[in-house]
Formats: C-alpha cells, structure tokens, sequence
C-alpha cells in the first residue's frame, strides 16, 4: 500500500470531523469540503461533482429562500463577496429555513482563503432560548415581588435584587449595582442612622461579622422613618457548599400599627370589664355552680358548648337587671338628697314613682327571662337514670302526647294523623318520647305553622326485631340548609326574642340520643314541611 498524499490525509480528516468542513482560496473557491457539509446545508450532491465557488453556492441558496425574500440577487452575492474576500475571522449562527440552526466558524489562512466549520446547534440553541426565556420570567417574578428581595454570593457581593428591595430600604440608585458589596451597603445605612446611634463602623463590623456566619435570620427592624421591617433570611447551598444568602425585606408598617390600635383598644376594653365585672359576679358564680354539676354528669355530650351558650344567654338579662337596679339606687339617693333638704316637689316625687316602677319592670322582665333559661338547661342536664324506665305500648305513649297536645293544635285549627300500630313494643323510658314528641310538636306550632291555620301532622311507625323507626312530618313552612343545619345546636333559634330559647330541639336530640339510645334526623327544604326519622332500639341500653 503506497503512503497516502497530504490531500488524502486533509479529506481523511475532513470526513472525520463531525461537522462540516471546507477550505476556500483567496479566489473563494472551494478547494476541500466533507460529506457532512452537504448534508447540514442541504446541497444537492453533483454540485460537488465539478468545481465550486462560494459565490456559486450563495446564488443556489438565495434561489431556494435561505436568506428569505431578496430584491437584488447579485447585489447580495457582491455585498457577501465583499466581506468574504477580507478574509477576517467570522462567527455567526444562521437559521435554516427547515429550523435547523447552524454556527459558521471561519479562520483565515496564510496566503489567502480561510477554512470554514459549520456546527448543527439547533438543540443548544433550543435550550439557549428556553434559558433565556426561564430567566426572563424569574426576573419579572422577582420585580413583581411586593416585598424587596436581595441575593449575595458567598463573598458578600450582590447578585441579584429587584426594585423593592431599592425602594424599600431608601438605596440610591447609584449604590445598587452586580458586585456591589454587602459592607459598602451596611456602611450607607449606619452613616444615615438606620442602626440608630452609636458609633458607624461597629455598627457595621457586627453585622458584616453575622453576615459572614450564613446563618437564617428573621428579625424586624424600624427605620428612621418610621417604617417597620420584617427582614428573613437563608443561606443558599450548592454542591453542599454555602454559596451565598438571599434575604426579603417586608414592610409590616400598617401590621405594626393595626396590633397597636388593637392593644389600645383592648386595655381599654380591660378596663372597662373591670368596672362591669362587679355587676356579673352574682351571675358568674351561679353559673360556675351549675358548671360544677355538668362536669359531674358524663350524659350529654358537648358540654362546653352548652355552658358557653348558658353564659351568652344569661349575661344579657342579669346584666340588664343590675344596670336597672344601679340606677334605681342612684335614684334613691337623690330622692334621699332631696327629702333631706325639706324642699321635696310634687313633680320630683312623681318622676321617681314613675322611674321606680319602670326599673321594676324592667328587672321584672329580665330575671323572669333569666328564670326561663335556667329551668330550660336544668331540663337539658336532666340525668337519664332519674326517669322511670318499663315495659309499654308505642301506640298509647303516642296517643298520650297527642290527647295532651290537642287542646292546643284546635286554638289553630291544626290536626293530627296517627299511623302507629298497636303491638309495638319497648322496654324504654317512655317519659323521655314523650317530652321529645312534646318538644317536636312545639317546633311544628312555633315555627312550622307560624301565621297560618290549618296545618297538619303526622307520626307513624314500624318496626322490627330489634329497632322501631318513629316519623313525625308537618306540612309547615320547611327550613332553609343553613336552619336544618344547626338546628340541633343549643340556644340556636330563628325566634330569638320571640319566645324562642333555641333549646327545645338540642333536647329532642339528646333525648334521642342519649336516654332513649337511638338517632334523630331531619329532612326539610323551604315551603316542603319538615320530616323526623327518630330510629330508636326496641331495648333501650343500660345506663352506665
């Protein structure tokens, strides 16, 4: 085998090259060129079948659209003549019109001519772009920030920040700039008295000394400005090393003011109980006695909550009788002030008769609403074990509530109907179904049939082995969700002041529930009657 010449070896090697190659002379003819070129460019081969120029090659791709719409054909080919032949290094990237994207590399040669590469960077140029676009969309993330964000690397060289951050801590446009350093920053603010006074370069040497541990902080500071900061902020890591610390900057200036104001008003609001307090003492030890006893029974469930309500309901009516009777011994005394002085007027006397029996009233009224509640939750507390249980008929327990009841359903003209056969038995505490069907029929004429005459009822029932299901159904005004809700809640009533006590349904349930061992549900929506399904067990369980 003969030894190959310095030209097959050049072509050996231009083959080689993974992307494309050529060598131009100084008459910008190609002299060598690879198969990859022909194949980046989309060239037809027999091009290369005879000798080829650049300027040849420029006129086949202006024919075909590679540089897009072009007026003047040769005027192109002269201007790329032009810079072609003053043979200078050249870098440039063209698109394709296919969206591949190739890099020209040309470096010239001695004597004339340059050699030429052409890369395919269509993927790096796709992932240049998403880059690109990635850090457009944080920068505008970052800028949109309402609180000021900054980002020093590990030498304490700003890297990154946005406008609130300038804005925020008062900078100088001049002073921000990529690599301004964290001291020269920290300088700025303690010779402007941000740290307060003292002397500047301590102030500076702490901080930059903290700063130089990269450890998180959080802490609020106030400018002289009287603007509030909440500054936080954490060491960033990479490649398990500290690479830096991003900090944020919010300012809390109107949160700062709103939990003033609400500390002033709530040491007034303090005072204010103080002087109240007094009044209620009566109240609050009865009601801390009754708390005694439902922490003892273990019967009703929720009991929390029925003594908050208990405490809501009561404060209003005993409060309202000491203010009353406060005032009538003010009264007294003035009176007294004036009998004293011998010079008492008809007039005088008549407006304290007249006051004396309106406070009367008025303490009348409330201790007799207060008297109401109390005999309601006493009702509630009731303990189970109290009432007789026996053996007994379904059929006649509910014809004994519906004899007792039926005076009252003729006032309005509303009627009963009875679908419970006889027969069914229960070894349960009849005294609990009956005050519970009390309770429902109550519900029916307070609220169901308000305003209307008419209305009708009805209970029926069946059974099996084990469990009877009771249905009580009015055809009254229904509920709305939100009433069906809560109905079973305690002190929750759409009569509020209206002779509703919003108790009288939390003691069906617990009724249901807890003597009786069974369940109680609602089903109603508006201007459809409201429906109980009370499942009860034919042998009531034992107490505990």
């Amino acid at each position: 085998m003969s030894a190959l010449t310095d030209t097959q070896l050049l072509q050996m090697l231009c083959e080689h090259f993974p992307g494309g190659v050529t060598v131009i002379d100084r008459e910008l003819r190609l002299k060598l060129w690879n198969q990859r070129l022909i194949e980046l460019l989309g060239f037809p081969p027999e091009m290369f079948e005879r000798p080829v120029d650049l300027p040849a090659l420029w006129r086949f791709n202006i024919a075909r659209g590679e540089f897009g719409p072009v007026q003047d054909a040769e005027a192109l080919v002269a201007d790329f003549t032009a810079r072609a032949m003053r043979f200078e290094p050249h870098v440039f990237t063209r698109n394709r019109p296919d969206g591949t994207v190739i890099e020209i590399r040309g470096q010239p040669v001695a004597g004339g001519g340059f050699v030429t590469t052409y890369t395919d960077v269509t993927e790096h140029h796709r992932l240049q772009v998403q880059l690109n676009r990635r850090d457009q969309l944080a920068s505008q993330l970052v800028n949109h920030l309402p609180q000021g964000l900054s980002l020093f690397d590990e030498e304490l060289r700003l890297l990154l920040w946005n406008q609130p951050f300038i804005d925020i801590l008062d900078f100088p446009p001049q002073a921000i700039f990529s690599g301004a350093r964290f001291e020269d920053l920290l300088t700025l603010m303690a010779e402007r008295g941000d740290y307060g006074p003292g002397d500047a370069r301590q102030q500076v040497a702490e901080r930059l000394a903290l700063a130089r541990e990269f450890k998180p902080h959080r802490f609020e500071r106030t400018r002289p400005n009287g603007r509030t900061h909440l500054i936080e902020g954490r060491p960033l890591m990479f490649e398990d090393r500290i690479a830096g610390f991003v900090t944020t900057y919010t300012d809390i200036t109107a949160q700062k003011n709103t939990e003033q104001a609400l500390r002033r008003a709530n040491d007034r609001l303090a005072s204010g109980m103080v002087e109240r307090g007094q009044a209620l003492d009566a109240a609050q030890s009865t009601l801390s006695q009754a708390i005694t006893q439902l922490e003892q029974s273990e019967k009703l469930a929720a009991l929390g909550q029925l003594v908050a309500g208990v405490a809501h309901e009561l404060n209003t009516p005993i409060g309202n009788s000491v203010m009353a009777a406060t005032s009538f011994l003010d009264r007294v005394r003035e009176f007294e002030a004036e009998l004293a002085k011998g010079n008492l007027r008809r007039s005088v006397l008549q407006d304290f008769i007249r006051f004396s029996g309106e406070a009367a009233a008025l303490v009348h009224a409330n201790l007799e609403r207060a008297a109401e509640l109390i005999s309601a939750f006493k009702q509630v507390t009731v303990d189970q074990t109290t009432m007789q249980r026996r053996a007994f008929l379904l059929h006649e327990v509910v014809a004994k509530v519906c004899a007792t009841m039926a005076h009252r359903l003729r006032q309005g003209q509303h009627r009963f109907e009875l679908l419970v056969p006889e027969g069914l038995s229960m070894d349960s505490h009849p005294g609990a179904l009956e005050q519970l069907l009390t309770n429902l029929i109550d519900n029916s004429l307070l609220h169901g049939f308000e305003e209307r005459s008419g209305g009708g009822i009805r209970i029926e029932a069946h059974g099996d082995a084990e469990h009877l299901t009771l249905t009580y159904q009015d055809d009254g005004r229904g509920m709305p969700p939100e009433a069906a809700r809560r109905i079973f809640e305690p002190f929750y009533t759409t009569k509020l002041g209206r002779g509703g006590t919003g108790l009288g349904m939390h003691i069906a349930h617990n009724l249901a529930s807890t003597v009786l061992g069974g369940q109680i549900s609602l089903h109603t929506a508006p201007g459809q009657g409201a429906r109980f399904e009370i499942r009860l067990p034919r042998v009531a369980p034992t107490a505990d």
